[in-house]
């Protein structure tokens, strides 16, 4: 497995990424995983936020230290992540045009009563390999040091479906950067910005209502991603509904493939099962400015105009927060 040391290796469906062969020079370091499309089999989402004024900040850092350590020791795949509140302790260094998740969410104008929903917390932790054992390890050892510090508000283990598929079956992060050497480009703060080598963060579940979704016509299904499902072709005419129509943001009208695509995303998601019946997908996206991970959201709940995102016919985020990543060399001054 890839560490936080080590050079990215070829991912499930992309090809290799090596630290010394992106089109920019950074100096600060972005967290590796966030630029590694080879993750872990086994995946484990962690939101924390502290308990109060009690909260020892000492103590949160030197956690965040040795879950650090903890990782590389075992070859684990991490990602920290930090809300405003609790970025805006541990460094002066701050991101412009950093926001919470709004409260309650992303909310349709159109009557549907369709929300994304907001439960902005104060620290992500991500952790991903192979064996599921070892991830669940760390987050454990440090979600027990930091007990009556911070407080689990939710977690979600989830997994890798076939050959990166969402439950639905199609397959998820086609719109990704191609070459896959540009998410560093579309990613990562540049330098001589705030927050260089740092990362903004959409963390979601969804919650899929499969029965719904596989009573549709092949053709609907279609329509709703704007994709065929056998091999994730983009359709030639998109309807106004689809996925595509919203998320693929250009300098015209979204998802108009006449005109060049801005403020690109790249995309880690992958699905999860749980004992009482409900599945879905966990998204997570890294993109050098935030505002594009609002614009989306606003567009796919047809707060901007446009029609509803289809896909919230079947899916609803049951969670939804905005996190940063901070560089390497921000997280060694914690």
């Amino acid at each position: 497995m890839a560490t936080l040391n080590q050079i990215f290796r070829q991912s499930h469906r992309f090809n290799t990424i090596g630290v010394r062969h992106f089109s920019k020079a950074f100096s600060c370091t972005p967290q590796p995983q966030i630029l590694s499309r080879d993750m872990g089999k086994n995946q484990w989402y962690v939101h924390m936020s502290r308990t109060g004024d009690s909260a020892d900040l000492g103590l949160i850092k030197s956690t965040i230290q040795r879950l650090r350590k903890d990782c590389d020791a075992e070859g684990i795949n991490l990602v920290l992540g930090f809300g405003p509140s609790l970025l805006k302790d541990l460094t002066s260094d701050l991101p412009s045009d950093f926001q919470d998740y709004p409260s309650p969410g992303y909310e349709s104008k159109d009557g549907s009563g369709k929300v994304a929903k907001g439960t902005q917390e104060e620290l992500l932790i991500w952790v991903n390999h192979d064996d599921k054992d070892k991830i669940w390890k760390a987050q454990y050892d440090a979600r027990m040091a930091l007990e009556n510090h911070m407080k689990v508000a939710r977690e979600t283990p989830t997994f890798i479906y076939g050959d990166s598929l969402d439950l639905t079956g199609f397959i998820d992060g086609t719109g990704n950067p191609e070459p896959a050497t540009r998410d560093k480009d579309v990613a990562i703060v540049p330098d001589g910005q705030s927050g260089a080598g740092g990362s903004f963060i959409i963390a979601q579940r969804w919650v899929h209502d499969l029965k719904y979704f596989n009573g549709l016509s092949l053709d609907d299904q279609e329509a709703t991603f704007g994709r065929t499902k056998k091999d994730s072709t983009r359709l030639k005419k998109q309807p106004p509904h689809s996925h595509l129509s919203h998320v693929e943001l250009r300098e015209g009208t979204t998802g108009d493939d006449s005109t060049a695509r801005r403020n690109e995303i790249t995309r880690r998601s992958t699905p999860y099962a749980f004992h009482d019946g409900t599945v879905g997908l966990y998204f997570i996206g890294f993109c050098k400015d935030q505002a594009p991970l609002r614009e989306r959201m606003e567009a796919m709940y047809g707060m901007n105009g446009q029609v509803r995102d289809a896909i919230t016919d079947y899916s609803t985020p049951a969670s939804g927060s905005f996190y940063f990543a901070p560089s390497i060399e921000m997280l060694d001054k914690i």
